[in-house]
């Protein structure tokens, strides 16, 4: 059996011989999309310009060679069904132009799922190297955020590096959940040196997700790795011991910094929707005023951020943020029923594929464990950033086009 090294040596030679079969034309663009997970540690407008553009040179491959059999893929279909939805419910709302834009920028997301799918990832190779472009990515943030610990500190149970905002702990909880899901999956399955390593970078990244003091894209990785462990080959025993480890780390970090003690501590548990004065509560309670202006299909997509003050009027306990924090109310008030039942069905339709998948192969790591990254995203409770906004599509969608992707090794598994 090949030792973890002799295992990387051979996956890279693979990488490098299956690029040097490509042309130039793909060499570019296959590059390029392998550079995403470091151009989304820039800033927002440099990784949606790489996403965005990897959708285009989809679309420009499939005109070009008439390719769109992709077309009748069954969450491609359920994801076309929403967004015909989302542009229904934007023609007929209050800010038609504003909402259809809104609708159609939204698009480049899955968008791009359907280009790692279906164009850029359709060797195992391009796939398994984006796979150690997400890892490099998971690296270079742990370290941009050891780096602010040792050199400023958590400001107010925060951290704000590279971005300057309070947000770094998004990129490692959604961009990089893929690999710190294998992370997991390896560091209890009890394989010698190879989980050893991978329960420290583990330990270590999840670690510092506390610092960052993001809770819920904390709790997204906490739990979506507790799942991805049980998912591919578990050993009851390293399982327990690296959740214990963890928590003793997590608590010791609770035990040293005040702060963040309060933040994961009274502060958490005083948000949680116990009661009218509950901050969540006051903000889902205008999404519910603006799902009863218009029950059927909605005040129309991103809308909700424009009209909250003016439907909300003269009602009282009711908070107007951009957006609700739950995508499921999200989509209730701003595309109706309609919308919602739809949302549900392109959110199910992708997480059973992934699923799919570990039904075919569970006894690879990335089948396995696949159908995790959708579920822990579009799980209905709890807190969530905007549905239709761009920082937080960018990460997840990122990382949702890589678990989907997946299916690829399974055409390939004989190769």
């Amino acid at each position: 059996m090949l030792v973890a090294k002799d295992m990387v040596l051979v996956i890279l030679t693979k990488i490098y011989m299956h690029f040097k079969e490509l042309d130039l034309s793909q060499k570019i663009t296959h590059g390029f999309y392998l550079l995403g997970p470091l151009f989304m540690l820039i800033e927002r407008s440099p990784g949606d310009a790489w996403l965005s553009l990897c959708g285009l040179i989809f679309l420009g491959h499939c005109i070009a060679s008439r390719t769109w059999h992709w077309l009748r893929t069954g969450w491609v279909k359920c994801t076309f069904l929403f967004w015909g939805v989302c542009i229904v419910s934007a023609l007929l709302s209050e800010l038609p132009l504003y909402s259809l834009g809104e609708a159609i920028a939204w698009f480049r997301f899955p968008l791009f799922a359907f280009a790692s799918c279906f164009y850029f990832c359709k060797s195992k190779e391009i796939f398994y190297a984006m796979a150690i472009s997400i890892f490099t990515g998971m690296l270079f943030m742990t370290g941009i955020l050891i780096a602010e610990i040792l050199v400023v500190g958590p400001q107010s149970g925060r951290l704000s590096w590279p971005y300057g905002d309070l947000t770094p702990g998004n990129y490692l909880a959604k961009a990089c959940l893929p690999m710190f899901c294998i992370l997991i999956a390896l560091a209890v399955a009890n394989k010698g040196k190879l989980s050893s390593t991978a329960a420290v970078i583990s330990l270590i990244t999840i670690s510092v997700s506390v610092f960052a003091g993001e809770r819920v894209n904390f709790i997204i990785r906490a739990c979506g790795g507790m799942l991805a462990g049980l998912s591919w080959k578990p050993k009851l025993l390293p399982y327990c011991i690296l959740i214990g480890i963890e928590l003793a780390a997590v608590a010791g970090v609770f035990l040293a910094n005040d702060t963040l003690a309060s933040r994961f501590g009274s502060q958490f548990i005083n948000s949680i929707p116990m009661s009218e004065n509950s901050t969540f509560i006051k903000i889902w309670k205008g999404a519910i005023i603006a799902f009863q202006e218009s029950p059927i299909i909605g005040i129309g997509p991103d809308v909700y951020r424009k009209m909250c003050p003016t439907i909300t009027q003269g009602f009282d306990l009711v908070v107007c943020h951009p957006h609700p924090h739950n995508y499921y109310i999200q989509l209730l008030a701003e595309t109706g029923v309609i919308g919602l039942v739809a949302g549900c069905i392109m959110i199910t339709s992708i997480i059973l594929t992934c699923f799919s998948y570990r039904k075919i192969d569970k006894d690879n790591i990335f089948t396995a464990i696949a159908y995790v990254i959708p579920l822990a995203f579009f799980f209905p409770i709890r807190s969530s950033g905007d549905f239709f906004g761009q920082w937080n599509n960018q990460f997840m969608w990122s990382a949702i086009a890589f678990a989907l992707a997946a299916g690829t090794l399974l055409q390939q598994r004989k190769a």
